[in-house]
């Protein structure tokens, strides 16, 4: 089950210009979760994501529509949903963390139609870690620079949140408990 869902405008965003969105992009912040949100509603910090997740996973946030280009993943923008986990890698994952982050993909996956497979390399549609994009990714280290971290820890838990199915189809609809367009029709839909 997701946490409830919250809308904060981030100002880094553009068009996709019709590319099809076939990828999920996990990150680690290597910052809290209200200073990441500050940081990303600022210009000068050119970067956003499409969702970040509280350190506890008690909250999501969402700060650029799933039609818009976030500015997370370099060469992956144009065609990947980018989900930031706030905290740091020296402290670990709060154990409500990974699994929210997981059911946030799974639902992504669900959503927007993308296989639950591990994308290596950023080659084909499914999940990657940003570190796992190499250099086309920017060369970052987040969320685990470790090749195996994304199929032995994270890839379960995804695969683990989509085979229960419990998807509320409106949980992208409703921000603050208001309802809202989602700005993106899933595929078919």
């Amino acid at each position: 089950m997701l946490p409830p869902l919250k809308w904060v405008s981030s100002p880094n965003f553009n068009s996709r210009h019709g590319t099809c969105v076939d990828q999920v992009i996990i990150h680690r912040c290597e910052g809290t979760y209200q200073g990441s949100i500050a940081y990303f509603e600022t210009t000068t910090s050119q970067v956003s994501a499409h969702f970040l997740v509280a350190e506890d996973g008690s909250e999501v946030t969402q700060m650029v529509h799933l039609s818009d280009r976030a500015w997370h993943a370099c060469a992956a923008n144009s065609r990947s949903v980018g989900i930031e986990m706030a905290g740091y890698e020296a402290k670990g994952y709060d154990h409500n963390l990974l699994p929210t982050s997981a059911a946030l993909a799974a639902y992504l996956c669900h959503y927007l139609q993308i296989p639950v497979r591990h994308a290596r390399g950023g080659v084909g549609p499914g999940i990657e870690s940003h570190w796992g994009l190499g250099v086309a990714g920017g060369h970052h280290f987040d969320p685990e620079p470790k090749a195996e971290w994304i199929d032995s820890v994270f890839m379960p838990l995804v695969q683990a949140a989509y085979n229960k199915a419990a998807f509320d189809p409106n949980w992208l609809h409703h921000f603050d408990g208001s309802m809202t367009p989602c700005s993106l029709t899933p595929p078919g839909g």
